[in-house]
């Protein structure tokens, strides 16, 4: 008799101990999924928020990354038309002085090659800015074709089709602000795509919370002075030709009118900004706007905003150290602050193009 009551607890004990580890199991299985599920949106939305940040720069095809220089462009065109007018018609336009930089330095690096070579390698056609020239009195045409993201990314691929000359120099004339413009473009995506793989988060929170909006930055980039009207972003490095501080400078403050947009204006807000919080070396040195170069401004659009671009000269007053600036000013759609981006290379006796593209990239990142 006690023995059979003992069997019937063991009986009773084993199936409790079953019936409770059957749904732990169960517990733990639909668990598991839970977070899988959740684990997977969240790291979707991650890469949504990722790709929204990136805009232009996200690469959807996965296509091979595009290889050249910066501001380098392959020109496909055999060497018996490259030459007289024709060459000095392109020249005009790719090779053309940059603006704001004290000692020539040409738009973009042209590599001029012939057909054959070009199309018989996968490299080359995997370059970043192509410019494929094909003039012939046999054509039957004469037009332009664009091809965006062809065979890499990102890329820009144009064709120009033409049987006399009238009709090749007037698509030259043109279409090449237009592509001048496309070739920009690739070069602020490649950039803005480089640095988010090594953002500073930090300084792009710092600059949300502060202002309203994020820019693109690289860790390079280290904060030198912020405060709830001012930031300072810097990057020092030694190149093989010498130093380089590259310099991203903003500063808001309430918008007064559309008058603050006048160039004068522009100047002096910067030189008050500059004198204010960027000291020279020496005691009573400070950074102000060369009066001695002339200045260009244009209107630019990123995205949605208008943005007015200024170019110019900076110098150390009280000092002897200058160098080439980039300024960008707009109305922040959100505060209705005026926003001043500033930028500024220092790079004594050496080519500062490439620099001021890198620094123009990252104001090209504006996000709200």
């Amino acid at each position: 008799m006690i023995n059979n009551i003992a069997n019937i607890c063991n009986f009773a004990d084993n199936y409790i101990k079953d019936k409770i580890m059957k749904r732990f199991e169960i517990f733990f299985f639909l668990f598991l999924i839970v977070g899988i599920f959740f684990f997977s949106c969240s790291k979707k939305d991650n890469q949504k928020i990722k790709d929204e940040q990136l805009g232009g720069a996200v690469n959807p095809s996965n296509l091979p990354s595009s290889g050249g220089k910066t501001l380098e462009m392959i020109l496909v065109i055999p060497d018996n038309d490259y030459t007289g007018k024709l060459r000095d018609s392109l020249g005009e336009r790719f090779e053309k002085k940059c603006l704001g930089i004290a000692n020539p330095e040409p738009l973009f690096d042209v590599v001029q090659m012939n057909p054959k070579p070009f199309f018989n390698s996968e490299m080359f056609q995997k370059h970043r800015n192509i410019l494929i020239v094909d003039y012939d009195k046999d054509n039957n045409e004469n037009t332009i074709f664009q091809k965006i993201d062809y065979k890499a990314f990102p890329q820009a691929y144009f064709k120009i089709i033409a049987n006399n000359q009238d009709s090749l120099y007037h698509i030259i004339n043109r279409y090449s602000p237009s592509i001048i413009a496309q070739f920009y473009d690739n070069e602020h995506r490649r950039i803005i795509r480089s640095f988010s793989e090594f953002r500073n988060i930090e300084a792009s929170k710092k600059l949300k919370n502060t202002f309203g909006f994020s820019l693109t930055l690289s860790r390079e980039y280290l904060i030198a002075n912020f405060n709830d009207e001012f930031a300072w972003f810097k990057k020092d490095y030694k190149s093989p030709t010498g130093q380089r501080t590259l310099n991203v400078m903003v500063y808001k403050t309430p918008f007064t009118g559309k008058g603050m947009f006048n160039e004068n204006k522009i100047v002096e807000l910067r030189d008050e900004i500059s004198k204010k919080y960027i000291a020279g070396p020496t005691n009573g040195s400070y950074m102000g706007t060369e009066k001695r170069f002339p200045l260009t401004q244009k209107a630019v659009k990123i995205g949605e905003e208008s943005l007015m671009e200024t170019r110019g000269l900076w110098r150390l007053y009280n000092d002897f150290m200058g160098g080439s600036f980039i300024n960008y000013c707009f109305v922040n759609p959100s505060t209705n602050d005026f926003v001043m981006i500033d930028c500024f290379v220092y790079a004594p006796n050496q080519n500062k193009r490439d620099e001021l593209m890198q620094l123009e990239s990252i104001v090209y990142s504006l996000k709200f």
